[in-house]
């Protein structure tokens, strides 16, 4: 009974959690101020044509690998994160330039292309961070309180969008998002100067990971719950290929007006969001402490699946934002947690190479590949959904359970 009581948050955690649910708080409301212009943009390249915008972003992701390798074998990690977050903010600073003087169709693909790869790198970074100041342990308790800073900020992203989008100009949106990002960083350092002094103490802290710039890649591969994880996020991204290439199809179908669709846009992001950080506050840490990891990673996949059957018969706009909330707010309060705590059980070059490897390169790699056979379905005159959407789903849940169960078998009780 004790055990089952103890408290949310032993002593001296409580400002890491302040720390990490403002940082991610941060972070997500900068991206999310600017993931509506780039739906927008989606939609007006073609749902036809998106396999274009998502292999751009797989090249550009497969370039920047190498270079944050470098950094990562060179800088110590505490120098890690302000290094990759002031080169992003002097992109924001760029692009805000660049769209003063208008926007063409090469600067709104390059900023889809751009925006794309710079979530995963920001969000992967910093979960890094994060899984170096808690342990194990402690990330089962916590880990659903810092991601819903994440939520909430997701949620302020796009209201803040909705609200001033019609009365401001995308390089204001630019300049708020920088300024959110620094803020970010601001917290993410702040937080890692409060860790336990014996991690702080570490003699690896104030060295570089060292290594190969690709060790990431062999890690990926090598490492049996790193492996189980690729699988999980390919079938992640194969699902979410689906759902978005129908939802922007549907949406294109259903709204002849642009600000209509960037409408639209914006209120499933804040509806996913706002069941996500439900989710977080109220469920997360009771799911995973009572159920384990095997449930927490099958339990979105199964209700996705079921979902995509009502939507092969049933594919409107609607239809798919349902699917959608569940799909994304799923990920964000359970699936991602569930992931992040498996980092914890390895060690730093995992933590931050192989992370990263999987986060970023296997993410958009699968991201266009499944765009170009989504394309192929559809040109072919058959359903996505059934030929490629629900299989991958099936697989992603079965994966799910049991890389869970093998996580909860190899952790004391």
């Amino acid at each position: 009974m004790a055990e089952r009581t103890k408290r949310l948050l032993e002593p001296g955690e409580f400002s890491r959690v302040t720390l990490g649910f403002a940082s991610f708080f941060l972070l997500l409301c900068s991206y999310y101020i600017l993931r509506p212009v780039r739906d927008e943009m989606g939609v007006q390249t073609g749902a036809s044509r998106l396999q274009w915008l998502f292999t751009g972003t797989f090249i550009a992701t497969l370039a920047i690998v190498p270079i944050f390798g470098w950094v990562v074998k060179r800088l110590p990690k505490r120098h890690v994160l302000p290094a990759v977050y002031g080169f992003f903010i002097l992109n924001l600073v760029i692009f805000y330039a660049l769209f003063l003087a208008g926007t063409t169709v090469a600067l709104a693909a390059t900023f889809f292309i751009w925006l794309s790869v710079f979530n995963l790198f920001v969000v992967s970074l910093f979960w890094s961070n994060v899984s170096d100041v808690f342990s194990t342990d402690q990330a089962k308790r916590v880990y659903g309180y810092v991601s819903a800073g994440g939520s909430a900020g997701a949620l302020t992203g796009p209201a803040i969008t909705a609200t001033i989008a019609e009365h401001v100009s995308t390089s204001t949106l630019l300049a708020l998002s920088a300024t959110l990002l620094a803020a970010a960083a601001a917290c993410m350092v702040a937080m890692r100067r409060l860790r336990p002094e014996e991690v702080v103490a570490a003699p690896t802290e104030a060295r570089p990971i060292g290594g190969s710039i690709l060790a990431g890649v062999r890690l990926a591969w090598q490492v049996i719950s790193l492996r189980g994880i690729a699988i999980l996020i390919i079938c992640y991204t194969a699902v979410s290929t689906v759902l978005y290439v129908e939802q922007a199809d549907a949406v294109g179908r259903t709204f002849s007006d642009s600000g209509e669709r960037t409408a639209f846009f914006a209120t499933i992001d804040l509806t996913i969001n706002c069941v996500a950080l439900a989710i977080q506050i109220l469920l997360t840490r009771r799911i995973v402490q009572n159920f384990g990891l095997r449930i927490t990673l099958s339990v979105v996949p199964l209700l996705v699946t079921i979902g995509l059957v009502f939507a092969g018969q049933w594919r409107t706009a609607v239809v798919l934002a349902i699917i959608q909330t569940v799909h994304r707010a799923g990920d964000f309060s359970l699936m991602r947690p569930g992931r992040e705590m498996i980092y914890t059980t390895v060690d730093a070059e995992s933590r931050y190479k192989a992370k990263n490897f999987i986060d970023t390169t296997i993410y958009r790699a699968n991201d266009a590949f499944a765009s170009w056979l989504v394309a192929a379905v559809r040109a072919a005159g058959l359903s996505s959904i059934f030929i490629f959407g629900i299989p991958m789903a099936i697989l992603w849940f079965a994966t799910g359970y049991t890389v869970g169960r093998r996580h909860d078998r190899n952790q004391p009780a």
